[in-house]
């Protein structure tokens, strides 16, 4: 199995008193759970401010290690964060994903919801998109906060919650 392990060493992201053995063990729980589903690749793991990323870099399995809307990716973060937190206590975040998934992920959504949000205030209509976890209804939120026509709420809640964009009534402000 090929193991690739990164730990950057410009930018001062990782400080010598930080533990390379969490970078380690982090990689290693990643390459044995996704070796007993088959799948060979690479595991990049990186510290930034929020914590560690581990990036999979695989050829052909991508969307198996992802699963339908990141489900399996989801499940694969718990485990490792899980894993890796019975050694290492006082782990900070660690963010699993596979061939910058969630980095496309957040960029398809902000298109999207700007998309939407023109639709909506050109039809006067609310619309809804898809089902969202609450950290990509943050980002919806993000992406339409620079927009004082319309407004973003959620019906429904956990898995099934359904993202509305509205436009904001002239005349008075509901939000």
């Amino acid at each position: 199995m090929a193991e690739e392990t990164k730990v950057p060493e410009s930018g001062g992201e990782l400080k010598e008193s930080e533990k390379p053995a969490e970078v380690e063990r982090i990689a290693q729980i990643i390459q044995t759970i996704i070796g007993y589903l088959g799948i060979r690749a690479g595991v990049e793991v990186t510290r930034d401010a929020e914590g560690y990323v581990a990036n999979i870099k695989t050829k052909r399995a991508s969307a198996v290690l992802i699963g339908r809307r990141g489900a399996t990716l989801k499940a694969l973060q718990h485990l490792v964060r899980t894993l890796v937190h019975r050694e290492f206590p006082d782990v900070p975040p660690i963010l699993v994903d596979v061939a910058g998934y969630r980095q496309r992920r957040e960029n398809f959504l902000r298109k999207k919801a700007l998309a939407v949000a023109k639709i909506v205030t050109e039809t006067g209509r609310e619309m809804a998109l898809d089902f969202l976890t609450e950290k990509e209804m943050a980002t919806v939120q993000d992406a339409l906060k620079e927009l004082p026509q319309v407004r973003v709420y959620a019906v429904g809640t956990g898995p099934r919650r359904n993202c509305i964009i509205a436009p904001v009534e002239t005349g008075h402000h509901t939000g």
